[in-house]
């Protein structure tokens, strides 16, 4: 069977199934558990057989994606047979056409299908749709319940916020929570600016203060800094909600924010300034390092760097990087090394290159020269490679030039390394360039001190007097 074929059919499956579960999920909501139960075993074993007389279909392309060699008609016979029985005069049943779902292989067609479940079962009882969610795992888990939580939203926001808002907190809790409150603001701001405010949880109300104000400043970006300046005391939920105005503000006007930004206060001035050099070094790095030396110049020619200016060095070269490691790598080798602006950028560049090519990472680290840029950087490499890699990481250790890092990083490595394989971390310490002092007290730290060779007088046997 040709590829094109194969994707023709792959195409014409997922749009079967979006239709099929479309008419069954509009179908009446209510059946026994018994009846739904049933029902979906029966399907899960018409939908094995299917599956097993795909087989030819198979062979005829056995090297492709499991996912494509599939025969799609196997699911839409499950489902078929599903809307004929409802047609029939059986009700549908949400939890039973989740039990069936969830028995296909995973692929596009099984989260599409579970996307369209969770959407409707969302606009019908998002209660219940909840609590089955909250049962699944993993990627399932979260993309059913972002589903589910949307649809509910928009009948009834309160209730959605709140009902995240009990979620144990996670990234993933407060993510669903900044999305919600965003949303709500799109059609109701001042309540969900009041919610937001009322919350006792210092994580909780930011995210849904950065939701509010991410959406007020896509329409009114300068009444929504205002609100965040003066009605925010605490200076790091003020910062991040800062943030989230400054994004929003540097893609609707660039100039306007920079200008913006520019007149704040300390502290506020610089993390809104740098939400709006990474906003633009998403789009157009180079131009986001431009204007990082346009606002550095402005820096006073001696003394310390603030240190919110080395991190907006860091903000570009971690975005540039993550397209273009070598121009990141170049241009973070330009900065200046006043206030280690340079070790940080250059210490971005190199996390985010090992991401993307260990290799032609290492190979750019090895060829800087020594001193405290490239130190930062083998930094950066022991702590990429301790855990997958312990003895190339207690090279790169090795390689530090100040002492004390060196001793820092190489005690960090052996500590990692004599829990995954005690010998070799063992013997990499006794043949280490350490001083003698050094040496014997990491092995008496760590555990890692050769045992004393037994006694020539007995013949290594033990003193039985």
């Amino acid at each position: 069977m040709s590829a094109k074929v194969t994707l023709l059919l792959v195409a014409a499956g997922s749009f079967s199934i979006g239709m099929a579960l479309d008419h069954f999920l509009f179908s009446s909501s209510v059946a026994t558990e018994r009846e739904g139960t049933t029902e979906a075993l029966t399907l899960a074993r018409k939908s094995s057989s299917d599956r097993n007389r795909s087989g030819e279909s198979t062979r005829e392309n056995p090297d492709g994606n499991p996912e494509e060699r599939r025969n799609p008609e196997g699911e839409n016979n499950v489902l078929r047979n599903l809307i004929e029985n409802l047609e029939q005069g059986r009700p549908a049943n949400f939890a039973a056409a989740a039990r069936t779902i969830l028995a296909m292989p995973h692929g596009p067609r099984r989260r599409e299908a579970l996307h369209r479940l969770a959407s409707r079962w969302g606009r019908s009882d998002p209660t219940a749709a909840l609590r089955w969610s909250e049962g699944l795992t993993g990627r399932d888990r979260f993309s059913t319940m972002e589903d589910i939580l949307r649809h509910w939203s928009e009948e009834d926001p309160a209730s959605a916020a709140d009902y995240v808002a009990q979620l144990p907190g996670s990234e993933h809790s407060l993510h669903l929570l900044r999305d919600l409150s965003h949303r709500w603001a799109e059609t109701d701001r001042s309540a969900a600016l009041e919610w937001s405010m009322a919350l006792d949880d210092p994580a909780l109300r930011m995210r849904a203060l950065r939701g509010v104000a991410s959406s007020w400043a896509e329409h009114d970006p300068a009444e929504a800094a205002a609100f965040t300046t003066d009605s925010l005391e605490s200076p790091d939920e003020r910062h991040h909600v800062l943030e989230a105005v400054a994004r929003r503000w540097a893609e609707r006007d660039l100039q306007e924010a920079l200008e913006w930004a520019r007149d704040l206060e300390p502290g506020d001035q610089q993390r809104a300034t740098r939400a709006v050099l990474r906003t633009v070094a998403e789009h157009n790095p180079s131009e986001a390092a431009t204007l990082y030396h346009e606002i550095a110049n402005d820096l006073p020619a001696a003394g310390p760097i603030n240190r919110e200016y080395r991190h907006m060095a860091q903000e570009v070269a971690s975005v540039w990087s993550s397209s273009s490691p070598a121009e990141a790598a170049q241009w973070a080798l330009t900065l200046p090394e006043r206030g280690a602006t340079r070790r940080g950028a250059v210490g971005d560049v190199t996390e985010q290159w090992m991401r993307i090519d260990s290799m032609a990472a290492g190979e750019w680290v090895k060829s800087l020269p020594p001193g405290n840029t490239r130190d930062g950087a083998s930094e950066r490499v022991v702590h990429m490679t301790v855990h997958s890699d312990p003895g190339a990481a207690f090279a790169w250790a090795e390689s530090v030039s100040e002492n004390d890092r060196r001793f820092g990083l190489m005690h960090h490595t052996l500590t990692q390394w004599s829990e995954a394989d005690r010998p070799a971390a063992q013997q990499a310490l006794s043949t280490a360039d350490l001083p003698p002092e050094v040496r014997h007290r990491f092995g008496e730290e760590l555990g890692l001190t050769p045992a004393p060779p037994p006694s020539p007088s007995n013949g290594g046997q033990p003193d039985t007097e």
